[in-house]
């Protein structure tokens, strides 16, 4: 049996035999059967990253990031169809935020790979031979890094 035939060789079983004949007309009427939520038609990894909200006469599917955006948009055509009919839908980056969490400590506090005692205490005892004066000042900001401070 060959792949070009099987559609053809099962709708013609489906013909010849009542009860299936009489099952696939039942089925054909009542249509496709509603899916409870829209995302379950969505690939497992990408259903949990999506939000979907209905907002004025269109859907927002709201996700984290532009790549999980992009992978939407490639699945966007089924994700349609499993919507309600006469809705819009867009997709909108809300980012990686994290409510209620305030910072004490500048910016530049964070920004930057923290020394451990030893290394530190190497830099001050360089820094206090060096007779670059600009020099000696930078290593020994570069040794306030440490854990220590």
């Amino acid at each position: 049996m060959s792949k070009k035939t099987l559609p053809d060789e099962l709708q013609g079983l489906i013909r010849a035999t009542p009860g299936l004949a009489r099952l696939a007309r039942a089925a054909r009427a009542h249509g496709p059967a509603p899916a409870e939520d829209p995302r379950d038609c969505l690939p497992p990894a990408l259903r949990d990253r999506v939000r979907l909200v209905e907002a004025e006469h269109r859907w927002l599917a709201l996700v984290a990031t532009s790549a999980t955006a992009q992978l939407l948009r490639f699945h966007l055509p089924r994700l349609r169809r499993a919507l309600p009919p006469g809705g819009d839908l867009k997709i909108v980056v809300t980012g990686k935020r994290e409510v209620g969490i305030a910072t004490s400590k500048p910016a530049q506090a964070d920004a930057g790979p923290v020394l451990d005692a030893s290394s530190a205490a190497h830099l001050r005892q360089a820094a206090d031979y060096i007779e670059d004066a600009d020099l000696a000042a930078a290593l020994r900001r570069l040794a306030g890094r440490a854990d220590g401070g």
